[in-house]
């Protein structure tokens, strides 16, 4: 009987969301993301973990996308800055014929 008093069952962890981590981590491993590796790991443990330690699994699973993020907020920003020198320099060499 479960909604009575007392600890109630652990919610089974989702291997979808651990997956679509494992996923998203190597695609930003393809991008050469140094954060990438480390959430690569915790994704695999993360699948590994799904059915056996269901809380350690989700922790992984949000660690790992928080790093995928982190990891495209930086490329993002390097993109940025490296567009605006090179927009700058183009602007600041004038050639004269």
């Amino acid at each position: 009987m479960y909604g009575g008093p007392g600890p109630q069952p652990p919610k089974p962890a989702s291997q979808g969301a651990a997956i679509g981590a494992l996923i998203a981590n190597i695609l930003g491993l393809c991008g050469c993301w140094t954060l990438a590796i480390v959430g690569l790991v915790l994704a695999i443990v993360a699948v590994t973990q799904v059915n056996t330690n269901p809380k350690s699994a989700r922790t992984c699973t949000l660690i790992s996308w928080i790093l995928f993020g982190a990891g495209i907020a930086i490329w993002l920003v390097l993109f940025f800055v490296y567009g605006a020198m090179g927009f700058l320099s183009v602007l600041g060499s004038s050639s004269s014929y």
